[in-house]
């Protein structure tokens, strides 16, 4: 009798099961594609192409950008995007390559989960730009090739950040736990 019972509350919570099932496999896709490096697929099917008139103005930066990460990212709010040569590019592009050489993770990618970053603080009314994200987050001083990923640490900052951590604090927490050892 006590298996039929059980067997009938599993049965009647399989619907629920399977939403949440559905729901968290959704939400994994969608992050994944939103890593992805391919560009974006429009309605009709066909790949659409990285923005040639203000390629410093797109929401992501994709693969095809004609422009590089760091130009992008000091760029984005201003009318015209900078040149590499700029000395604020050549300082965030640096930053960049040490965030890749750390994280593993494209210089791209680091500086689009940086801008996601900036968008998901003032979502909870703080004002983080997405170079002083990558600035901190580059900054905790983590071993070269270090299991965990940019994504992960930018998502444990924001984490941090959204329980009320001051910057210091989250940059300090991270620090500790994923900063070098020796």
């Amino acid at each position: 009798m006590q298996f039929t019972n059980h067997h009938a509350t599993a049965c009647r919570n399989r619907p629920a099961r399977v939403a949440i099932l559905v729901l968290l496999s959704g939400l994994v896709l969608t992050g994944l594609s939103a890593c992805s490096d391919e560009a974006p697929i429009s309605r009709d099917g066909t790949r659409k192409e990285a923005a040639v008139d203000a390629p410093h103005k797109v929401k992501w930066l994709e693969v095809a950008a004609p422009i590089s990460p760091a130009q992008w990212l000091v760029s984005r709010e201003e009318d015209q995007p900078r040149l590499a040569s700029d000395p604020e590019v050549q300082r965030i592009a640096q930053l960049l390559a040490t965030a890749h050489k750390r994280y593993r993770e494209s210089e791209r990618m680091i500086a689009n989960r940086s801008v996601q970053v900036e968008a998901m603080l003032h979502q909870i009314g703080l004002s983080e730009g997405a170079t002083v994200v990558l600035d901190g987050l580059t900054g905790i001083g983590g071993e070269v090739g270090q299991a965990e990923g940019y994504g992960s640490i930018s998502q444990y900052y924001f984490n941090l950040r959204a329980a009320s951590a001051s910057r210091a604090d989250a940059l300090a927490t991270l620090k500790a736990r994923y900063g070098s050892k020796s």
